[in-house]
């Protein structure tokens, strides 16, 4: 199994399973680069999710899509409050080829999704 410097596929993992191996090792490493040259942690608050954890989600009335790249292990949100920091994971995603980015005010989403257009939204 491929070690990373700074991430642990668990952390990757649905709330309350052991999954995080379903994850993209190219995608967890592209983060796991993006993690170096941030220079800080970067906490994962959503990773791998089964499909009924997505709709549990959507339920509950989060933004949890019925075709979310979380389903395929090629997506994570990464906690962010603050501009400063906002703006450099940005920055340094897009250099790292990561086209697929989500703004929250409480985190970020990147995906590496190759079925879908490049993008750029806001929740």
């Amino acid at each position: 199994m491929k070690e990373y410097k700074y991430f642990k596929l668990s952390e990757f993992s649905t709330p309350g399973m052991d999954n995080g191996d379903k994850m993209d090792r190219d995608f967890v490493a592209t983060l796991d680069s993006i993690r170096a040259e941030f220079g800080k942690p970067m906490r994962i608050t959503s990773g791998y999710r089964t499909i009924e954890y997505n709709q549990d989600l959507q339920r509950r009335g989060y933004a949890a899509s019925s075709t979310s790249s979380h389903l395929k292990g090629v997506a994570a949100d990464i906690a962010c409050t603050n501009s400063k920091d906002r703006i450099r994971l940005i920055e340094i995603a897009i250099k790292h080829n990561i086209r697929r980015i989500g703004i929250s005010s409480t985190f970020l989403h990147f995906d590496d999704d190759k079925d879908k257009n490049n993008a750029c939204w806001t929740y």
